[in-house]
Parts: C-alpha cells; structure tokens; sequence
C-alpha cells in the first residue's frame, strides 16, 4: 500500500473553510481529495487529572485559530511513532475531536451519516491522530462524515481504587461526553444527528460496549446520542473488577513513583506530580476498569443485564437500531506479541493483568498442557490462543447470541483476508485498511452497510446466531454468508467465566 500522508501535512498549504458552531466559528482545511477537515476542536473543559470531564459551557468559545493542525495526543506508556500518535506532545488534556465531512460540504444540503470512531490500544495506547484513524478517503468515497475521538488513556483515564477514592473509567467518561457533543453540534458539519453510528476497533470496541451499556441505564426519556454501533474485534466477557480489587494497581503506580501508596496524602501526590508517560503498562492494564456503581450499575451486574435480554431490550428504548460485531481468523498473533512471554510460567500472571485470579485458573484449564519442553514460541502461541479468545472470539459470540435471543438486530461477519498481513498472519488490527482507507473494499464497506440497513429494516436478525458475513481469503474479491465452525470450540470457554455450559 502507498504511504499514507498525514492530514496534518496536506492541511498545511490548503484552501480554508469555516463553520459556525454552538461555541463560534473554527477553520479547518481540506486535504486533496476535498474532504474539509477539521482537527483537534474541543469537546469538553480540559480535564483536572483523576476527575470526570466537565462539559463546555454555554458561553464557551473557541479559540480563534485554524483547527488544522496535529499539536497533541494522550500521555501513555510509550510512544510507538508518529504513525501512531501523530505530531505534537503528550498532554493530559487530549479531549478533542477530528471530524472529517465529505467534499461536497458545505454546498450540499445533504445529511450525511456519522460515523464516529473509537481507536484501540489497551486503553493505554494510541490517538485519533493515527494513519490508520484518518478518515478523509473514506468520507469522501461513501459521502459519510466521521469523528475521531481522543480520550485519556492509561493511568490518566483509567486509574481507580475505593482507598484512597478514584472513581475511574475516566476514558469511557470521555467518550460519552464526546458522543453529546457530537449529537448536539454535527449538523454544523453536514451530519445527521439522527443517524450516528460509533465504531471502534480492539480497546476501542469494548469501549463500544461499555458506551451501549451505559446508553441502556439512560433515565426515562432519555435516548442514546447514539443510533447504532460496530465493535470490531473486542467485546466484554466478564464483568469489571470491582474497587477493591485495584488496590495493588494504585499501589504499583505510586511505588514506581516513588510514593508511598499507604499514606493518606498518596492521591494528592499523584494527582500533583508532574505529567509523563506512565512508568509501566503493567500498572494499568485493561483490567482497571472499574464496575462501582458509578459509570455502571452493580446491580443487575452489566454480564447479568446483557444476558437475561434486559439490555436488549432497554436499547430499542433508547433508539439504538443495531449492532455489527465481528473478528479476523488469526487474533491470536497480535495478543501472542502484546506481553513478555518466555515460559509456561508467564501465562497466568500476564493474564491476571486482564481478569480475576480464579477465572484466570479456569481458562488456563481449558487448554492442552503444554509440556516441559515447550518451545518459547510454542507458549507465546498459547498464550496468544488463550487471551485473543477471551478478549475476541469469546465475547462476540456472547454478545450475540445475548441479543440474538433477544430479538435485537444483530449481525456478525468474519474477515479472512487483509491487504497487508503482520508475519504472514490475519491478525488483530489488521483489517483497518478495510475501514478505512481509499478504495480497497468498497465492495465490503457497502455490502456491510446493506446487511445492517437490512436488519434494521427488518427490526430484528435475518439469520441464526451462527451466521456469519464472510470477506473470503480470495483477495476479498467474494463475501458470502456461512457458518461459523468454530461456535462450539469458542462458546465451551463459557463456562470460565461463570456461565453455565
């Protein structure tokens, strides 16, 4: 594939173009295929370190500047590169938005879909500002105007412990305040804002998740900012862990700190030290989400909520019309890389960064032992097998055999090709060219959007929970519908994670 430019440099010399919002006027660009372009606009306050974001105010105003121009992305652990995080410097105040409108904009009166995108990274890693986030070919070639979301990662967003008090869930808190802002406020942009749908791939799809269960919760009378949604290689599993049991993550962060986790004024230290990029992903690994009551209720537990139909249910209410969720054939290259694994012994701690102990153990049962001599590359396999199953091939198929049961419009597809494979693998991430970029799936983009207006059309699923939409490994020159062969060997992890089998 071509090198991809950043927007950032094709803004640089272009022509200008202005839209009036709620908070004045802001200039973007347009890259050279047209698309006007709009980077880094403020959706929110910037956020005090371990607190909930504040929305902007009614009499707020934007500065008065060109929004064309990639100057930040969130402190996280490492940076992998400007193709990854784009150009600028850490902040602690990522709370922005790139919105990307079709090139006929603004001369058309046409509404335009929203699609709004979530990037991964294990909560830790990553920016809307990513070569593989840029949305300016695909909002051009489907007329559809998207958002990129940038949100606190790591410690920043999702840090959390009962003693001393953090809420947490910081970075999902983000999200949705981005999410109303974008309902109240798109129509400046060309969008609809009663057709918007949220996206997001790996750490970005659970957050998917997490945003659709937190749409199902809304008080009476109130709907989702929402309409569908498109999770992409992640779902939940299991409930979060609880309060409590993220006292030895508050504790690893403050000692690589060098503070004193027990004293009481440990949180007034972390919360005033200066910022920089986190020590350790270890010390705020995925599974510091938090379920406290908070961000979601306890009880009915979110794994309870979803099972017992009562989710379903509670987003028809709220004016969600579908959801797409789906993975790639070989996940398990990408999560065999994403930790140090050398040894049999590595496996279930690097695992407890993601679940509890006991269904650690659980899961660690359901596969074959490996013998004395296994080869580090055959444990790195293993351990890849064991976390992309519960991390992807897992939760999908529970999600949609939950709304399935339900009646919810659902639909789930598989990719086995990509246009450029990791190691010869169809892995995890692998398939954001398909998502995104020029014309290499055109043919895939639009037979996707053909099932879900189907399914939404029809109020319900076409097919059985076993069904899945195919990109075939023949260049993806042919989608098809099939069975999934693999529905019992994933679905018997069930019973790891507390359900019965």
């Amino acid at each position: 594939m071509a090198a991809i430019p950043h927007l950032h440099d094709e803004l640089e010399s272009s022509p200008r173009i202005h839209v009036d919002t709620n908070y004045g006027t802001i200039t973007g660009g347009r890259a050279e295929n047209g698309a006007a372009v709009f980077l880094e606009v403020p959706y929110a306050l910037p956020p005090l370190r371990f607190q909930d974001p504040k929305p902007l105010p009614p009499d707020f105003r934007y500065e008065n500047k060109e929004y064309t121009r990639e100057s930040t992305y969130a402190f996280q652990p490492t940076n992998d590169g400007q193709d990854k995080v784009g150009y600028g410097e850490p902040s602690e105040n990522p709370l922005f938005l790139n919105i990307v409108c079709p090139p006929s904009f603004p001369t058309t009166q046409e509404k335009f879909p929203v699609k709004v995108y979530i990037h991964g990274g294990f909560l830790q890693f990553g920016s809307p500002h990513s070569l593989g986030s840029q949305a300016q070919y695909i909002s051009a070639v489907r007329s559809e105007v998207w958002i990129n979301i940038g949100y606190r990662l790591s410690a920043f967003g999702f840090l959390a412990c009962d003693t001393p008090s953090v809420s947490g869930n910081f970075g999902f808190k983000d999200q949705w305040l981005a999410l109303e802002w974008i309902k109240e406020n798109v129509a400046a942009f060309g969008g609809d804002p009663e057709n918007i749908q949220i996206t997001g791939l790996s750490a970005g799809a659970h957050a998917v998740h997490q945003l659709l269960h937190r749409a199902s919760h809304l008080p009476p009378g109130l709907k989702a900012p929402f309409h569908s949604a498109v999770l992409q290689s992640n779902s939940m599993v299991s409930d979060p862990k609880r309060p409590s049991d993220l006292r030895p993550q508050f504790a690893a962060l403050c000692n690589a700190l060098s503070i004193d986790a027990t004293s009481p004024d440990a949180l007034s230290a972390l919360s005033t030290i200066p910022a920089s990029p986190t020590p350790s992903a270890s010390n705020t690994a995925p599974s510091a989400v938090l379920l406290d009551g908070d961000w979601l209720p306890i009880s009915p537990s979110p794994m309870e909520w979803q099972h017992s139909g009562a989710f379903a249910t509670a987003l028809r209410e709220k004016g969600v019309r579908s959801i797409l969720v789906g993975d790639l054939t070989e996940e398990w290259y990408l999560y065999s890389i994403a930790h140090p694994i050398s040894g049999a012994e590595d496996i279930a701690p690097n695992l407890r960064r993601y679940y509890p102990s006991g269904m650690v153990d659980e899961l660690v049962k359901m596969y074959p032992k490996l013998g004395e001599e296994a080869k580090e590359e055959e444990v790195q396999r293993r351990f890849g097998e064991i976390l992309s199953d519960s991390q992807v091939h897992l939760p999908v198929r529970m999600l949609v055999r939950d709304l399935h049961a339900a009646g919810f419009p659902v639909l789930r597809y598989e990719i086995r090709w990509v246009p450029e494979r990791k190691e010869g693998y169809v892995t995890h991430g692998g398939d954001r060219a398909l998502w995104a970029f020029r014309e290499i799936a055109k043919n895939w983009l639009q037979r996707v959007h053909e099932e879900v207006e189907a399914v939404e059309s029809a109020d319900k699923p076409l097919r059985g929970p076993k069904s899945i939409l195919v990109l075939t490994e023949d260049g993806g020159n042919t989608i098809e519908w099939a069975e999934d062969d693999k529905w019992d060997e994933k679905m018997r992890l069930v019973g790891a994670v507390g359900e019965k089998v």
